[in-house]
């Protein structure tokens, strides 16, 4: 049986591995009882980016397909800020787009660029310990902190990018063909005018 057609689209891949790493990593991170609205926030920001990709994908309507978009864009973005906001706390430093360390990843995770002889391996914490070489338990430390939350961010930019990408091209085909209302109208019109005798 076929895939799903969202499960097909970059941006669904790249937000379903960060609420996957995400939705393990805030626990662990956020893990004091006072920390619970913080840890709450950023799991459902992280499931809101995913889940409006795939039910924008669905929609047959246009405005509401841009719509559920821009949510998942703006989910991501809350994400992406609180998992910048995490390094600024910690004092770590945040990786260039090009660092060897999110290149390494992207291969490992991803399959990013395709190696035919590489396949990619499950997003989990633990994954990305091991494409690092860190072998400390938990998060990992600091090493660990600063690994997981900058290949999220690395994730979270790169699918942000690709959302944009999909909402300037449902924009144009909106301003091309009309939205759904609008052709379902000048079908009906089409309809009656052709069965006006």
């Amino acid at each position: 049986m076929a895939e799903a057609g969202y499960k097909q689209l970059l941006s669904y891949k790249l937000s379903n591995i960060a609420f996957l790493i995400g939705w393990e990593f805030v626990p662990l991170y956020y893990h004091k009882y006072e920390d619970h609205r913080q840890r709450d926030q950023i799991k459902q920001a992280l499931r809101s980016n995913k889940q409006n990709i795939v039910e924008g994908s669905s929609e047959r309507s246009l405005s509401s397909k841009l719509k559920l978009y821009d949510v998942a864009k703006s989910s991501g973005m809350e994400a992406l800020e609180d998992f910048e906001d995490i390094l600024k706390l910690e004092n770590l430093p945040r990786w260039d787009k090009n660092d060897a360390r999110l290149i390494k990843l992207r291969q490992a995770i991803e399959n990013y660029p395709p190696h035919p002889s590489n396949p990619s391996i499950p997003p989990t914490i633990s994954s990305i310990k091991a494409v690092l070489g860190i072998k400390t338990e938990g998060l990992g430390g600091r090493e660990g902190i600063e690994g997981i939350v900058n290949y999220l961010i690395d994730v979270l930019v790169r699918e942000g990018y690709l959302l944009d990408k999909q909402i300037n091209a449902v924009e144009g085909k909106h301003e091309r063909e009309g939205g759904y209302s609008e052709n379902l109208l000048k079908k009906r019109l089409a309809y009656k005018y052709k069965n006006k005798d």
